[in-house]
């Protein structure tokens, strides 16, 4: 038996609620409790069990933004359904609206994001336990092993401060990349976007920044970089650790000259920019909104389904196309033209 949209519904959100409030009471004791904690006065399996409590938490928020992804469509797929009595429902941009966003037909958060979603939490559950109870870890600090050491002399790796600067490096590196997997999960969420090999990525994204985290720290005396870089550094990696191996990649292959690429064209002969403030009643606030859904800049929002912004945005239908009409007469004729025709009262592309 199919179950109605509301019953579907109101269990996640009790969910998710119960879940980020058990979140916030629980990091509000731990900031409280600080200074107890510290001293033992609550014993001492207080830290242990507050810690591993706030780890199993954070490596869980992303399954629950995950799950947020069903209750989206359903409201998405609700107001496109109140416009079904009138006419714009016959046209082809709603049609492919309804489509894109029915949750019957489309794929949505179900059994394919277990095993992702399962792999992903004991991933970050690791990292997580590594920051909130670093005693556990504490005696691999004096063991000499390639990860933490590098190339240490094994009488040297017996002091804990070089393998506990890599430790730091490494988790700094990982918080990091879980910082920018919340973000985007919450664009993907918002975008219709979310697949299993989304979280697969995420993950795979995780253990890459916290790799090359540990070269970086290995290869910085190399370079003369001070600790506090290689902290800034390590948490770069972590947002980008793609473009931080592509950028090292390219100046590696500029050094031994082998890179064999074409040169970059001129700036004459490339387009203009067309941003979106051009665009009439488009505040900064309406675009960091539009940014949100991947809509950048004039050229992409002209070429975007009035419907499906509908349902990603808090504004009516009528302003929707407005916009549109507008970046589609923009990108025809250019800024200096479109600031004429707006003085003969021509605004948009209808006109």
């Amino acid at each position: 038996m199919k179950m109605s949209e509301t019953g579907a519904s109101a269990p996640w959100s009790v969910r998710v609620t119960a879940s980020i409030g058990l979140l916030a009471v629980a990091g509000g004791l731990t900031f409280a409790l600080t200074d107890k904690i510290r001293a033992g006065d609550l014993g001492p399996y207080a830290a242990p069990t507050i810690g591993t409590a706030l780890a199993i938490f954070l490596s869980l928020l992303p399954a629950m933004i995950c799950f947020a992804h069903n209750t989206t469509r359903r409201r998405q797929l609700a107001r496109l359904r109140s416009l079904k009595p009138f006419a714009v429902s016959n046209t082809t941009y709603f049609r492919s609206a309804e489509l894109l966003v029915n949750t019957d037909q489309t794929p949505t958060v179900n059994a394919d994001f277990g095993a992702p979603l399962l792999i992903y939490f004991f991933l970050l559950l690791a990292g997580f336990a590594a920051c909130f109870l670093p005693s556990a870890f504490q005696p691999g600090m004096t063991d000499a092993n390639l990860l933490l050491s590098g190339l240490q002399a094994a009488a040297s790796a017996q002091d804990a401060k070089y393998p506990a600067g890599t430790f730091t490096v490494i988790e700094i590196a990982f918080i990091a990349s879980y910082v920018y997997a919340l973000g985007r999960l919450l664009e993907r969420v918002n975008n219709n976007d979310l697949y299993p090999i989304s979280v697969y990525y995420y993950a795979v994204r995780t253990v890459m920044a916290c790799a090359i985290a540990v070269v970086l720290r290995h290869s910085a005396a190399a370079f003369a970089l001070d600790e506090p870089i290689v902290i800034l550094l390590a948490f770069i990696v972590g947002f980008a650790p793609d473009l931080f191996i592509l950028a090292m990649s390219r100046r590696a292959f500029q050094v031994l000259k082998v890179l064999g690429i074409r040169n970059d064209p001129s700036a004459a002969v490339l387009p203009t920019a067309l941003p979106l403030l051009v665009i009439d009643d488009l505040s900064r606030d309406k675009i960091d909104r539009l940014n949100e859904l991947g809509v950048d800049s004039a050229q992409v929002l002209a070429r975007q389904n009035p419907f499906m912004l509908l349902t990603r945005l808090p504004y009516e239908l009528p302003l929707v196309v407005d916009w549109i009409a507008q970046a589609q007469l923009y990108i025809l004729v250019g800024d200096e033209r479109l600031t004429a025709l707006r003085k003969n009262y021509v605004r948009n592309i209808f006109d």
